[in-house]
């Protein structure tokens, strides 16, 4: 399929890379740009990409309290340009956003962003967006309507040719018949399979103990043949030295046979 973004990740397999990196404008992050970049620097990376959460245009005015707000976006877009020529002898940065698929408000939505000179969008779904109200993917779900929403939440969006890539897709939480997630996750795995997008092992939920990354997910994953990437999803730049949680993301996939991009 072709995407809107000319951006393959699979271009940058034999460089350190961190594609998932947020700044202070989604109010649940620390630091500056620039911390995160030379702190990247000194672990040793030599690719990252800024994917703070994306703005959207919610309807009746509701402003997110997780979320860059659209007047925040110019000055976003500014500051990591200006960080890519500063920093281009040293590193390779990219600029994106991580955003979420909601139906109904997606289009205006992109709209928007179509207007500023994004390299990639990165796919993570937090939420279903139900009757103007959010309704977290991570709680304890065990009917097969709330995983088969999940997974065809994701498929949608990567049918929208927007998205190159996807943050935790394990995210979801599901503890009900494990033949039920077997069968709709294993759809989610094929895709991006078919998408060559790696299945990315969340570095931020490994050192939080979260629900994610799923180790069920992680298995299907390498039965299936897919590749792994690492996604330090820094909300502080003294994350990219967090080594422990970096190196257990990896075991992960190497405990089940996988293969991981940019040790």
């Amino acid at each position: 399929m072709k995407r809107y973004f000319d951006f393959d990740m699979n271009d940058y397999k034999d460089r350190k890379c961190n594609f998932h990196s947020h700044t202070v404008r989604c109010q649940h992050a620390v630091g500056e740009e620039r911390e995160y970049v030379e702190e990247a620097i000194k672990e040793g990376f030599e690719v990252i990409g800024f994917s703070d959460h994306s703005p959207y245009l919610f309807k009746n005015g509701y402003v997110s309290r997780i979320r860059m707000t659209m007047s925040q976006l110019e000055d976003y877009v500014k500051t990591i340009e200006a960080l890519k020529k500063e920093y281009r002898e040293d590193i390779t940065i990219f600029l994106a956003l991580e955003m979420e698929y909601f139906p109904g408000i997606f289009e205006p939505t992109i709209e928007e962003i179509r207007q500023y000179p994004m390299d990639y969008l990165l796919l993570a779904q937090h939420f279903f967006y139900e009757n103007e109200s959010f309704i977290s993917v991570r709680q304890n779900w065990t009917d097969e309507m709330h995983l088969k929403s999940y997974v065809d939440l994701l498929t949608n969006a990567l049918d929208t040719g927007y998205f190159n890539m996807v943050a935790h897709p394990d995210i979801v939480n599901f503890t009900g018949d494990e033949a039920l997630y077997t069968k709709y996750m294993k759809k989610l795995a094929d895709r991006l399979k078919d998408e060559q997008i790696p299945i990315e092992i969340n570095v931020n939920g490994f050192r939080e103990l979260c629900n994610y990354p799923d180790r069920r997910f992680v298995k299907l994953g390498v039965e299936n043949g897919n590749d792994f990437i690492v996604g330090v999803d820094a909300h502080d730049p003294n994350e990219y030295h967090d080594l422990a949680s970096y190196k257990g993301c990896i075991k992960m996939a190497e405990d089940f046979g996988g293969k991981v991009f940019w040790k």
